[in-house]
């Protein structure tokens, strides 16, 4: 194969492998630009079908514009919308039993006239399913058969002859995306939500409880508000949490004391024998709930900027639970 000739003025690259590789961000990027100033009346419809639905979403393409339906199913599950891909070549093939009647169906299709598409669009219909077609050209049979069309017209592909699908599939990838986000949160779709289904990886591993790390029981650093700061260092030290919690003598929560309170006591040369833990505790320091998981103490942590690195664990009735240190979310 020949390479295309490319210039080089100076050190600046004029036409070459640098260049083209922007050129194709630039369509892609064109495409999308163009699509969201175009008028979509059917997306609002399309949108509000999709989340009414109790049963899967079939997408549905062959090719390129099948694979980012397998994609698209795939977002739409994570999301919270059960949806499987139906690979359009295998349909007609046994594969179209995977429909029930009255499915709703998206179709993606660039050119709107794909052969195996074409070929299931009567039994789609034949079934009373509501077809949603992702489709390049309006004047297209797909386009004139769904019953909300979003269409996704290009000035061009982006690739240097013009032919292989790139723009026209980022557009419907970008699409694909944002059904399935503003589905997703026309059905009230949460994070929580979301860590619940990815129970394995890193995803997973955010979903577990608070309770499972933290330090309780004995092994929590605690003092009384009247303990004096000589044996709020001893209690520190044994536990080697680095913090301690001060409670009452029901384990009510009152307050946090950390290192830096340490040592700006020794600093201000203050008896450690007289000083009590009440009189230098962070009355009112950042706590978990005891319901909380290891995904919503690190948004705590990172939203302070790395200031907590102890967090107290503490119930509705302000009962001090358990005490977890940056190092065991780390740890898990």
């Amino acid at each position: 194969m020949t390479a295309l000739p490319f210039r080089i003025d100076g050190a600046a690259v004029v036409d070459g492998p640098d260049q083209w590789f922007r050129q194709v961000l630039e369509t892609e990027r064109d495409a999308i630009t163009a699509f969201i100033a175009s008028d979509q009346a059917d997306v609002t419809d399309a949108v509000a079908l999709i989340a009414g639905q109790e049963r899967p979403i079939v997408c549905t393409g062959v090719g390129k514009s099948g694979l980012v339906a397998a994609k698209l199913a795939a977002t739409f599950s994570s999301l919270g919308t059960p949806a499987l891909f139906l690979n359009a070549a295998e349909a007609a093939h046994g594969d179209l039993g995977a429909v029930q009647t009255g499915n709703v169906v998206i179709l993606f299709s660039n050119s709107g006239a794909t052969d195996e598409i074409l070929r299931i669009l009567p039994l789609l219909k034949a079934r009373g399913c509501l077809l949603i077609g992702i489709v390049g050209r309006a004047e297209s049979p797909l386009a004139r058969a769904a019953d909300h069309l979003i269409l996704t017209e290009i000035a061009r592909e982006a690739d240097h002859i013009g032919m292989a699908p790139t723009a026209s599939t980022t557009l419907q990838m970008a699409v694909g995306d944002a059904l399935a986000v503003a589905v997703s949160r026309l059905r009230g779709f949460t994070r929580d939500d979301f860590l619940r289904h990815h129970p394995a990886g890193l995803l997973g591993r955010h979903m577990i409880p608070i309770r499972h790390l933290m330090r309780s029981g004995e092994d929590m650093p605690t003092v009384l508000p009247h303990a004096s700061v000589a044996e709020l260092i001893g209690v520190m030290s044994a536990k080697r949490l680095g913090a301690a919690s001060v409670v009452d003598h029901d384990g009510r929560f009152l307050g946090l004391i950390v290192d830096g309170d340490i040592r700006r006591l020794i600093q201000s040369r203050q008896d450690l024998y007289e000083t009590r833990a009440e009189a230098i505790m962070g009355a009112d320091p950042v706590t978990l709930p005891a319901e909380a998981n290891v995904a919503d103490a690190l948004v705590l942590m990172q939203d302070s900027g790395g200031r907590f690195l102890v967090l107290p664990v503490v119930n509705e009735a302000g009962v001090l639970e358990g005490m977890i240190h940056t190092y065991d979310l780390v740890q898990a």
